[in-house]
């Protein structure tokens, strides 16, 4: 059972360097370094990102090449991490990404493609049938706002594989994370980018159950990777801009997003010296989702119970300053499956994904 404190919110992590926005920045830096020098072959190689990270750095499981492995380890490494997942922010050794990917395609989530899309009778057709999507039919397509983007992989896998054709933005308080995600976008050096073997759609489709809604039609790519924005924001200093209306991006005649993803982000959060920002952070993050929209939050920081405590009977403030109970605004929509293990008379998992409804 976890403990609890006396305001009702579970106890706070001890910080770390993981939640100090000079690790993050250190961490795409070096990462756009090591891009950088793979694109021009007579550029030393840049430093490496693993160097000097903590082993238990839950928001990068994955991690770069490792200069201490053999040349042809090192190669080996290098060539998947560095070239497929540069700058992965996501919790590659749970399968996370592709997880959530299969929770949000799954005919049984309401904002779905296979149930937000022009309906076809065959896959092919589904694809010829979104590249004819006007303007305003994809701006009535659900929106999808990724909150601590990263290297922006998550929104690329939700337009390549999950067929999300409504705006996406992704925003980061790291302007190198920012500017990764740009350049990745550009180049589509990571794998999100890139297009499916018939064996991958075949994974994902027997995952989510609904094929036709989330598989490929690959002579019908779409590729308008341009309209995926980037943008450097901090989510914890956000009120004054959402007040003034000056964010061009935010949806404000729809109230807020219909899709929220948070993968990892509270766990950097909850990991700041600065205690209240964990506290303010679930009212402040709720408050971007409209009303009947929802909330995806992936952790390896907390448990399933304790995120479930953290954003739905926490009392925070809201992104307008508004004091609320987070009980009257998210409750519990689904979660997310991923495999348990037990340890020491214990039963567990290393990763949990909840997903919230604003009500």
């Amino acid at each position: 059972m976890a403990q609890t404190s006396d305001a009702g919110h579970p106890i706070h992590l001890s910080p770390s360097e993981l939640g100090t926005k000079e690790y993050w920045e250190t961490f795409y830096s070096r990462t756009l370094t090591h891009i950088s020098s793979k694109h021009n072959p007579s550029t030393p190689g840049g430093p490496n990102p693993n160097s000097g990270r903590n082993s238990d750095d839950p928001d990068h499981a994955a991690g770069l090449d490792d200069d201490n492995a053999s040349e042809e380890d090192d190669d080996d490494e290098d060539d998947y991490n560095a070239d497929s997942d540069p700058g992965t922010s996501w919790f590659s050794e749970h399968n996370a990404p592709q997880k959530v990917l299969g929770f949000l395609t799954r005919e049984g989530f309401p904002l779905a493609p296979c149930n937000t899309l022009p309906s076809t009778s065959a896959r092919r057709r589904r694809a010829r049938a979104m590249k004819k999507l006007s303007e305003q039919e994809r701006h009535s397509q659900p929106s999808v706002l990724d909150l601590g983007t990263g290297n922006g992989s998550m929104l690329a896998l939700l337009r390549k594989r999950g067929r999300f054709w409504g705006d996406m933005v992704g925003v980061d308080y790291s302007a190198k994370s920012v500017e990764l995600a740009r350049e990745l976008q550009e180049s589509k050096r990571h794998e999100a980018y890139q297009s499916d073997s018939d064996s991958d759609e075949s994974d994902l489709g027997s995952e989510t159950g609904a094929q036709d809604g989330a598989g490929g039609g690959q002579a019908e790519e779409l590729e308008e990777w341009e309209d995926i924005r980037f943008e450097e924001w901090d989510i914890l200093r956000s009120g004054d801009d959402l007040r003034a209306k000056k964010l061009d991006w935010f949806p404000y005649e729809k109230g807020g997003f219909d899709i929220v993803l948070d993968k990892g982000t509270f766990d950097a959060v909850s990991l700041m010296a600065e205690k209240s920002e964990c506290e303010r952070y679930p009212g402040i993050a709720g408050s971007l989702v409209r009303k009947g929209g929802f909330f995806v939050v992936t952790s390896c920081n907390w448990t399933e119970e304790e995120i479930v405590r953290w954003f739905t009977t926490s009392t925070s403030t809201t992104s307008t300053g508004d004091t609320v109970s987070e009980a009257a605004k998210l409750v519990v929509w689904g979660r997310v499956q991923y495999p348990r293990f037990r340890f020491g008379g214990q039963e567990g998992q290393g990763v949990c994904t909840v997903c919230f409804q604003r009500v």
